[in-house]
């Protein structure tokens, strides 16, 4: 049996399998299988898995997981993109959700892991200065396939008009509804704009001017299969604004990768980490007010050479950032450190951990009844 690294995620094609471990590989990509926490599958995905990577809130939110995996002999990784820690601070913006990643509380969890997967530096400098774990490991994401090149060029031809794209999580919505869905409407003011909105509610936003057309997209929970349909819609602008938080030093620049995907120019908020990335700058920075996200987007189209520009760092960015490499290198080392099981301890493992994790699906499977 082919030897595999068991990663457990909150759902089966989220946008974490999709930046940190689709992109392996494809010797490597096989040894990987992603299983959704609550899976009929789990039980033996686990008791056959050479280690079990335990994906971000999993920590705490996968229920018996990470004790069945060590009581049954299973070596254990857990993988971290966000700090976490400083999320638990911030109750007012984040809610109580991350309560329990405490400094303290993470350290504790986190004992009888062999290592943890870390996708940005500072993060992992924030993990060393805290000692919240020994074992440190590189692991940003990885870039994503280009789904639409910009063979045409920038200029504007015949009557298309110039897209914008908003692709973002929930914390960014508020921001774009009230910063940059007016500096839209003013640009549309000017010259024809479509403005492609993926996952928010169509009541969220005000009604749009005569001037521009809004295409709603669903919420797709697949990564690749949204990433596919802006593409479709030859985005030529994503806006990705962000509010302040102090997490913001600890994540990547993921957003990089969507836009080289898209074929579309990133218009991001003057804040961490955008503001410190390589020079020049793979991106158009704004302050986070209507005046500046309206003289950039305008700055765009105007001047189709600094779009090609903008999106030429942006590849080589990716390509040099984002290359796969330190992930192989994580994977192989795993790999070679954790044999697979024989059969013999593939059933005592399915004993230990089966009736616990049964519980656990069976509460999944309430609250998801209860939705």
């Amino acid at each position: 049996m082919t030897p595999y690294i068991l990663v457990v995620t909150k759902c089966r094609d989220d946008v974490f399998g999709g930046l940190f471990f689709e992109g392996l590989p494809a010797d490597l990509r096989r040894h990987i299988r992603i299983l959704e926490f609550g899976n009929d599958s789990l039980t033996r995905g686990l008791a056959g898995a050479a280690a079990v990577i335990v994906m971000r809130h999993g920590l705490f939110a996968f229920g018996r997981l990470a004790a069945c995996a060590g009581l049954a002999g299973v070596p254990r990784y857990y993988f971290i993109d966000d700090n976490l820690m400083l999320l638990s601070e911030e109750p007012e913006v984040y809610g109580p959700y991350w309560s329990a990643y405490t400094d303290a509380g993470v350290r504790r969890a986190l004992k009888g892991f062999a290592g943890v997967l870390v996708a940005s530096r500072p993060l992992m400098r924030y993990f060393e200065e805290h000692a919240l774990h020994p074992r440190l490991i590189e692991y940003p994401p990885i870039v994503w396939p280009v789904l639409r090149s910009r063979q045409a060029g920038w200029r504007p031809t015949g009557a298309e008009p110039f897209r914008v794209a908003f692709f973002g999580g929930e914390h960014r919505r508020d921001l774009f509804a009230t910063v940059v869905y007016p500096a839209v409407q003013r640009l549309a003011s000017a010259q024809p704009v479509e403005l492609v909105v993926a996952g928010l509610n169509p009541s969220s936003l005000p009604a749009p001017s005569t001037h521009l057309r809004v295409v709603h997209l669903p919420y797709e929970l697949r990564y690749g299969a949204a990433l596919s349909e802006l593409a479709r819609h030859q985005i030529d602008v994503l806006v990705h604004p962000t509010p302040p938080s102090r997490n913001n030093p600890y994540r990547n620049a993921n957003v990089l990768i969507n836009a080289r995907a898209i074929g579309a120019v990133p218009v991001l908020s003057n804040l961490p980490p955008y503001d410190t990335l390589a020079s020049p700058l793979p991106a158009v920075l704004c302050d986070n007010d209507v005046a500046s996200w309206h003289d950039a987007l305008a700055r765009l189209v105007r001047d189709p050479g600094l779009c090609a520009q903008v999106f030429q760092r942006v590849s080589a960015y990716c390509e040099e950032n984002f290359s796969g490499r330190p992930n192989a290198h994580a994977i192989e080392r795993m790999l070679a450190a954790h044999a697979a099981p024989g059969r013999l301890r593939r059933a005592a493992r399915h004993v230990l951990a089966g009736p616990p994790l049964a519980l656990d699906r069976a509460v999944v499977h309430a609250k998801a009844l209860l939705r």
